[in-house]
């Protein structure tokens, strides 16, 4: 999907939440239709948490919509939450492990993958000790995912060197929140936006961004 198709999906989704209207028909007229299950999920695009149904036919992913009985977003997702079937289909999704040999990427088994991997660690160690590595994580790993990289770092391979994309992305953000308001986080909630007559939007380009 292009920028101008991005733009027009983000026209559609905001009209759709403005009406009220849902742009994906019920499960179980899409069940009916053409043989679709949906299954309940969460949006990992953001820290929102949005709720979500995931389209399955023939076991592909074909769509995704929001989740009605979800408190957060009430059945409604932004356009990124709306094409997110798209990142499973992506043509230029890695697929496979590859191993750059002879200065070019290769593709290579997983369990040559993971032994380079755990060989190349074993070496760093033995030579230099447990904090010469580190584990720095996703943005988008969950909290049970999380939790073992933590357990093999700290428990197993003994160092503290853990990092995370979401702590250092949000390192401004929080002071900031705590600077404003005495607290780490947004003092609002959602539900505010329904009464709110103003909307001062600073440094966001909302037709493009997350929440």
């Amino acid at each position: 999907m292009d920028r101008r198709e991005f733009i027009k999906a983000t026209a559609a989704s905001a009209a759709a939440a403005t009406l009220g209207v849902n742009l994906w028909p019920g499960p179980g007229k899409a069940e009916a239709a053409n043989g679709t299950t949906w299954h309940k999920s969460v949006c990992r695009f953001c820290g929102v948490g949005c709720g979500v149904m995931v389209g399955v036919k023939d076991g592909k992913v074909i769509g995704v919509k929001g989740d009605k009985e979800n408190t957060i977003n009430r059945g409604f997702v932004c356009v990124k939450g709306f094409y997110l079937h798209k990142v499973v289909t992506a043509k230029n999704r890695l697929l496979h492990p590859l191993i750059r040999k002879n200065g070019k990427l290769q593709q290579a088994s997983w369990d040559e993958a993971m032994d380079l991997v755990a060989s190349k660690f074993r070496e760093t160690i033995d030579k230099y000790g447990p904090d010469a590595v580190a584990f720095y994580g996703s943005g988008q790993a969950e909290t049970e995912e999380t939790y073992i990289a933590n357990k093999l770092f700290k428990g197993h391979i003994g160092t503290n060197n853990l990092e995370g994309n979401p702590r250092l992305c949000m390192a401004s953000a929080v002071g900031g929140y705590l600077t404003s308001f005495g607290s780490d986080e947004p003092v609002g909630s959602y539900d505010d936006l329904d009464t709110a007559e103003l909307f001062l939007i600073i440094g966001s380009n909302t037709a493009e961004c997350h929440p």
